[in-house]
């Protein structure tokens, strides 16, 4: 089909949902995207942060062709070994209870029912959740009303009750929000669509011990940051702390679809069968391949490579750009890093310059470049992406 074609009968019959870009690939191999006319691109966005071993992985490629010609899906009305063996891996000796689902989204919304359903078995009203403004927890009715960001939510009131917003690396107003409806604080530790935004550690040390204090969950959306992303397998280890609940999807699949909502505690018992499920959570296919993630993650030393490749962006970054006086911050962690950009310089604009040399690059909230490569990126193709950003940039005057 040529990519004409492609286009036309998306315009005609999908929902006008997505601002693409003016690119249809066809493969990919490590880091590096082919399009159909068979140009190269090397990837430093990984389908916005999900393609965590990049493309063509042999070891992804091996377990997902071996499974499909087993079980791609039965149910969860039986058991099934690829689910055991990675929910042993994911629950491990910091929380007790896993469920696995399809995506962030899904597993925020389960976060969010078992604050619910506590606070219905204990009658003590506590289903008041906390989140941050200029945060972002899914696109389900729940999940996008969670969001701290009205454009996401507006348009499709009348919305749930029961969450409040402050902002965010503030801990007086988190505190003061802490009424006694409040049944648990629901926090990102980087904020990734509003601009990459990093957790202080006082703020998210604060927000525990708060919780802590009130007898309320913690929450951490960890569908951005989690599996590996930072350099640790879960981000909340950077601050010491441990979270009555989790929640992981993007990268933890390679780019198979799969989340999933780790609690420990009363909250990991909230739940009587009946009470939640999903019918594709946790298949066969979607857990062989997040097996593989998982395993590359705690058995390899993938997380220390990737602490010294998110380093060595992170002076990439800083070394070529920060003289450019309309570049304002430049902030994130591990394979995460957002650099954020005077208002006058639209930042679509820049992707879709470096689109056209051979690098794919995102966006995020506060005119910011947002970069989220696969784990196997190189030093090479760091210094090749910088140098090409720091020419486009050096032609800009204002």
């Amino acid at each position: 089909m040529e990519v004409e074609h492609i286009r036309e009968i998306e315009k005609n019959k999908y929902m006008n949902l997505f601002r693409r870009q003016n690119v249809c690939f066809e493969r990919g191999q490590g880091s590096t995207l082919y399009d159909t006319a068979g140009h190269a691109y090397t990837d430093f966005f990984g389908g916005i942060a999900v393609n965590s071993l990049g493309y063509n992985h042999p070891d992804l490629v091996k377990a997902i062709s071996e499974q499909a010609g087993k079980l791609i899906h039965i149910s969860n009305l039986y058991y099934n070994r690829p689910q055991a063996e990675l929910i042993d891996k994911l629950v491990g000796d910091t929380f007790d209870k896993a469920f696995l689902c399809n995506s962030g989204a899904e597993a925020n919304e389960c976060a969010i029912k078992i604050v619910r359903k506590l606070a219905h078995e204990k009658g003590n009203g506590k289903t008041t959740i906390i989140t941050a403004k200029e945060s972002f927890h899914g696109r389900t009715l729940a999940t996008v009303t969670a969001t701290g960001q009205e454009k996401y939510s507006a348009p499709f009131s009348p919305l749930p009750d029961g969450f409040k917003y402050v902002p965010f690396n503030n801990l007086d107003a988190l505190k003061s929000a802490l009424t006694d409806d409040v049944g648990a604080i629901m926090l990102e530790c980087i904020q990734g669509e509003s601009g990459v935004m990093p957790a202080t550690y006082d703020y998210l040390v604060g927000a525990y011990a708060y919780a802590k204090q009130k007898g309320v969950l913690l929450i951490l959306d960890e569908v951005q940051t989690g599996s590996g992303r930072t350099g640790s397998f879960y981000a909340f280890e950077h601050y010491g702390i441990k979270p009555d609940i989790v929640t992981l999807a993007k990268g933890l699949g390679g780019g198979v679809p799969i989340g999933c909502c780790l609690a420990r505690g009363e909250a990991g018992t909230a739940f009587a069968p009946g009470d939640h499920g999903t019918t594709f959570g946790g298949n066969p296919l979607a857990c062989a391949a997040a097996n593989v993630v998982v395993d590359k993650l705690l058995n390899t030393n993938m997380l220390d490579e990737i602490t010294e490749l998110g380093e060595y962006l992170k002076n990439s970054l800083s070394e070529k750009l920060s003289r450019h006086k309309f570049v304002l911050d430049i902030r994130g962690k591990g394979l995460l890093y957002g650099v954020q950009l005077d208002e006058r310089i639209p930042v679509a604009s820049i992707v879709g310059k470096m689109l056209s040399l051979g690098y794919v690059i995102g966006t995020c909230g506060h005119n910011t470049l947002r970069f989220a490569p696969p784990y196997v990126i190189t030093r090479a193709e760091i210094d090749g992406m910088t140098d090409k950003l720091e020419m486009i940039l050096s032609g800009i005057n204002i």
